[in-house]
């Protein structure tokens, strides 16, 4: 049973901050350096300086990046330029982001999800997460006693029985409005209707909850909670260390997006096309596209078609090759190939473990340390400039997969399984800094009554 429940959120105070745009963030797993400075530069109240604070050669154990985010938090509510909400509620959030030529809207909400050991219920992850990172993130949290990032949820709606409820006209109170660097618009709304707020809870308790993207968030706030269970053992059912912040999106909704990740290799040594293409022919059949703008129209229309009839087919460019080229996987190959090193059937339809165990390890004979080697293989979420990268010689070859389907991602999270490293890249990002949750000692989360 999935608890989810309504919350007092810590937000930025519109009397102090009349632009959230200037102060809210990705979150920090996507932030490069040069736009770390960028953030830090565009507003003193900027949300890097908590979520991905810079460090400095003489940082101890009492003042880092972590401990300085901590004060700034103290001392910006203490200042006013953090409000908390008065009462319980949820938050209806509207995304208008640009995609290609065009626009779409994504619509979720923000709220709490109670927290629970994966196997245990109704929470299902689909990747694996790094110790490195946990413990980064879990240092911070202690330190700071908040979730300043949202995790990022999927939960089925067919019906849009949840998003009625939601976004019925009238309902909900504007809370705040805003635009970011990246074109995308931002409204965040509040729904504090008892009798909505009840209802939005009974209708999440029978989902299943499946993490799109904070893993390492979400295991974050587990390590946290059994620390603060051991430390304070007489604490509240509802204490609010057994929830943490999350996003919650319907997997119908038109604006959920999920982008292709192509792989990208600098640095193999196959001098020619024809070798990788000869060592394939047991596998996939070739589709050849001419190097010329019309040829490349078609080869993108090929790789849309074969996704629209949910046909494994790769693109793949050699920088030396006169051609556009489309690897159409043949299935009972591709199966067998599969079937014997272990994969069971769920995942043998994604086009990145097609990539990453046929053709990289399995034709190229690239093994793990290798691949894991950042010199080695890059990723784009961009075909043109994952295909430009090949052809100004910047790679010797790159592997062009379609992105990775909610369906497939569900089917592999209800089967306990764990995709391939880079198969999701769920877009855009939610921003942190919209919402918080602060975990002060003496809350408890207050969940609806009838």
């Amino acid at each position: 049973m999935a608890v989810v429940a309504p919350f007092r959120a810590l937000r930025y105070n519109p009397d102090h901050i009349d632009d959230l745009g200037r102060v809210i963030t990705p979150p920090y797993d996507i932030i490069s350096p040069a736009e770390q400075d960028a953030f830090y530069a565009l507003h003193p109240y900027n949300m890097i300086r908590l979520e991905l604070g810079k460090t400095a050669p003489d940082d101890t154990e009492d003042n880092n990046a972590h401990t300085r985010a901590a004060r700034y938090l103290v001392q910006w509510r203490r200042d006013g330029v953090f409000m908390r909400e008065p009462q319980p509620a949820f938050f209806p959030y509207e995304l208008h982001y640009p995609l290609g030529d065009g626009r779409k809207t994504r619509k979720g909400f923000f709220g709490l999800l109670r927290l629970e050991e994966f196997g245990t219920g109704c929470v299902r992850p689909h990747e694996r997460t790094f110790e490195k990172v946990k413990s980064e993130r879990l240092a911070l949290m202690e330190r700071c006693r908040a979730h300043l990032s949202p995790i990022f949820v999927l939960f089925s709606d067919p019906e849009g029985r949840v998003r009625e409820v939601l976004f019925e006209s009238g309902v909900s109170e504007e809370a705040a409005r805003c635009a970011d660097s990246q074109g995308s618009e931002h409204r965040l709304f509040r729904l504090s209707d008892p009798k909505r707020v009840r209802r939005v809870h009974e209708l999440m308790a029978d989902k299943d909850i499946f993490i799109a993207d904070g893993h390492h968030r979400y295991e974050t706030a587990l390590n946290y909670r059994r620390l603060m269970m051991k430390a304070h053992p007489d604490a509240p059912a509802e204490a609010p260390f057994h929830y943490v912040l999350t996003y919650f999106c319907p997997m119908e909704d038109d604006g959920l997006v999920v982008l292709p990740t192509h792989r990208l290799l600098p640095r193999v040594d196959v001098p020619s096309a024809n070798e990788f293409l000869e060592k394939g022919r047991p596998f996939f059949h070739v589709l050849s596209f001419p190097r010329t703008d019309a040829g490349r129209k078609d080869w993108h229309e090929s790789l849309e078609t074969f996704r629209a009839r949910r046909e494994t087919a790769i693109g793949f460019i050699h920088k030396g090759d006169d051609a556009f080229r489309v690897l159409k996987m043949d299935p009972s190959a591709t199966r067998a190939f599969l079937t014997e090193k272990g994969f069971p059937q769920v995942l043998q339809d994604l086009d990145v473990v097609v990539v990453d165990h046929l053709l990289l390890r399995g034709l190229l004979g690239l093994d793990d340390a290798y691949l894991s080697d950042a010199e080695n293989i890059r990723f784009c979420h961009d075909r043109d400039e994952a295909l430009e990268t090949v052809l100004s010689g910047e790679a010797v070859m790159g592997f062009f997969v379609n992105p990775t389907r909610v369906d497939q991602v569900r089917d592999v999270a209800r089967a306990g399984l764990i995709m391939p490293h880079k198969a999701t890249y769920f877009y855009p990002k939610v921003y942190s800094g919209l919402v918080m949750h602060a975990m002060d000692p003496e809350d408890v989360v207050e969940l609806p009554t009838a």
